[in-house]
């Protein structure tokens, strides 16, 4: 009970600050797997409200997960939280709810704690419970760090997974954003492996397997407050039943500095 106050402090702090200019994105994901594994839709709706030391994202989802002969469709609604509590210290928060359904986790809750340990480097460290369709837990652990230069970043996240029913295993991000040289956009890549499908697919908990993936977006702006995003990836799962892989399109747009609420 103790922490409860850190955790609810930046959420507080946005309910009681000053009206604050509302950015949306709206974002549609698409994901096509190999033989007979289906398909994966998901529509995500955000506003993001920068008060200052807070920035407060909302977001609702809707998604479907679809096979040859069956399919299940999902809502999510989810906020996060980022606040800096010092010149080095900040933190996320973020708290999700969905329907009873294998498309999202049924609940979630992350926290996450970042140190500015140089003046370019940062360390995070976190922790996430999530509980999916079939009344599946997942708690996961986390710790990483990023590498600011002129130009961009580059960053690493290590994370260990307890699965109920499933055991342990292991997920690695690896990702770098470079900027355009006069700052209008930027392009980043993620790369991503481990031993947990839960982390490539919420539907794939039943098995266990290794999965790795490649992810390149670009975020381009096109009219004054208006833009663009686009991304491709793919995703390689081995399991103990099949081997298949899923490829991603994604395409998003932004509208930021709405007029003030």
């Amino acid at each position: 009970m103790s922490s409860l106050p850190i955790l609810l402090a930046p959420l507080l702090a946005a309910a009681s600050a000053a009206p604050a200019d509302l950015n949306l994105r709206l974002t549609t994901e698409a994901t096509n797997f190999s033989k007979d594994f289906g398909k994966r839709r998901e529509t995500t709706l955000e506003s993001t409200f920068d008060l200052g030391a807070t920035k407060l994202v909302m977001g609702g989802s809707h998604g479907r997960r679809s096979y040859a002969d069956e399919s299940y469709s999902g809502y999510q609604a989810k906020g996060t939280a980022y606040h800096d509590w010092t010149d080095r210290l900040s933190s996320k928060t973020s708290i999700g709810a969905a329907s009873n359904s294998p498309v999202f986790a049924r609940r979630e809750l992350a926290q996450d704690f970042s140190y500015k340990l140089l003046p370019n480097t940062l360390v995070t460290v976190g922790a996430r419970y999530a509980n999916y369709f079939g009344d599946t837990d997942v708690i996961s652990w986390s710790a990483g760090a990023s590498w600011y230069f002129r130009g961009g970043f580059a960053s690493y996240r290590f994370s260990r997974h307890d699965v109920d029913k499933l055991g342990n295993g292991v997920g690695h991000l690896a990702t770098i954003r470079l900027r355009d040289p006069n700052g209008s956009g930027h392009t980043q890549a993620w790369l991503s492996a481990g031993t947990t499908l839960h982390e490539g697919e919420a539907i794939g908990l039943g098995n266990r397997g290794n999965y790795r993936g490649v992810h390149v977006q670009r975020v381009q702006p096109i009219a004054g407050p208006i833009g663009v995003s686009m991304g491709v990836g793919r995703t390689w799962y081995e399991t103990n039943a099949a081997q298949y892989h899923g490829t991603q399109a994604t395409i998003g747009l932004a509208v930021s500095g709405w007029p003030r609420l």
